[in-house]
Formats: C-alpha cells, structure tokens, sequence
C-alpha cells in the first residue's frame, strides 16, 4: 500500500514546478503556474496514506510510478 511523508509530497511538488501560494495551520496549498493546485497536510508524524495520497498526485498531474521516480 503506497503511503509517504508531507516532505516527500512537498519535494516532488517543488520539482514539478508548484510553489506555496499559502498555509493555514496544518495545510500547505500548493499551485502551478499552468492553474493546477493542491493542498498537502503537513503532519510530521503522519504518514499521507490511500485515498488522499492518490487525490493529492492526481492534482499534481502525475501517475503513482511518476511520483515514485520523482521523490
């Protein structure tokens, strides 16, 4: 079962090109210039497990073996 941290999630959003348009406690909306955005929960402890992991790389426009290659 495919799970990983906020850190994770945040690197390979910096990578394909999001910044963080704003953060409200514990959650980081990321956007791209192209108009797609995201939001990443930002729980150290927590690993971001099925279904929010598949919606968020979803939003990011990339499959779950793209995410892989790019962490």
């Amino acid at each position: 079962m495919p799970g990983d941290n906020a850190k994770t999630f945040q690197r390979v959003a910096e990578k394909l090109g999001f910044s963080i348009s704003r953060q409200k406690g514990s959650h980081q909306r990321w956007i791209h210039k192209d108009g797609r955005a995201t939001t990443i929960p930002i729980h150290p402890s927590t690993n971001i497990e099925p279904p929010l992991y598949y919606e968020i790389i979803k939003q990011m426009g990339i499959t779950s073996e793209e995410f892989n290659q790019l962490k």
